[in-house]
């Protein structure tokens, strides 16, 4: 059987795709693998090395402080907490809270998400800094939606804007 010029650059271009997967995945993957199990013997063997101990306490100790930085705090009630935080906010940005209903709690493969629904009144600015203030600070959650409504008050012939806001806090299976 004779191999002709297209052969051979089919079977060059095999060769090289082949090693380009081993050099990229497959070498990866292998040094993933021993680096994992090495550290597994290695955290086998000292389980109750103080050095350990001590490593353990540094990283406790720094996670705390990005905790602290982030204003996280393991209270008993979220929702008492976020409606401090809430009202903060409001007195900065010169707004109103009209409304914070019962939370809806979800629980779905092990995971609970409850969301909290509020509703807001005063200027589109002051509401878009507060919602802005809210999303930037991770422990309260995410925002799921918005709703803005411009309602007119006939008595006083002046324009009110009302936003209701669905914010969701997910919490771990148990």
């Amino acid at each position: 059987m004779r191999l002709n010029r297209k052969n051979k650059f089919l079977l060059l271009g095999f060769l090289v795709a082949l090693y380009l997967c081993y050099s990229f995945a497959i070498s990866n993957t292998i040094t993933y693998f021993k680096e994992y199990h090495s550290k597994n013997e290695m955290l086998n063997n000292n389980n109750s090395s103080p050095i350990l101990a001590h490593q353990l306490h540094q990283k406790e100790k720094q996670l705390d402080s990005l905790l602290a930085h982030y204003n996280i705090t393991a209270s008993e009630s979220f929702q008492n907490d976020l409606l401090k935080q809430l009202s903060i906010y409001c007195e900065s940005s010169h707004l109103k809270i009209i409304d914070f209903k019962e939370p809806h709690i979800t629980t779905e493969k092990g995971f609970t998400a409850t969301s909290y629904i509020f509703s807001l009144e005063g200027s589109f600015n002051g509401c878009v800094a507060l919602l802005n203030k809210m999303e930037n600070n991770p422990a309260l959650g995410s925002i799921k939606h918005l709703n803005f409504r411009k309602k007119r008050n006939y008595k006083t012939n002046v324009d009110q804007l009302f936003v209701e806001v669905i914010m969701q806090k997910n919490k771990g299976g148990n």
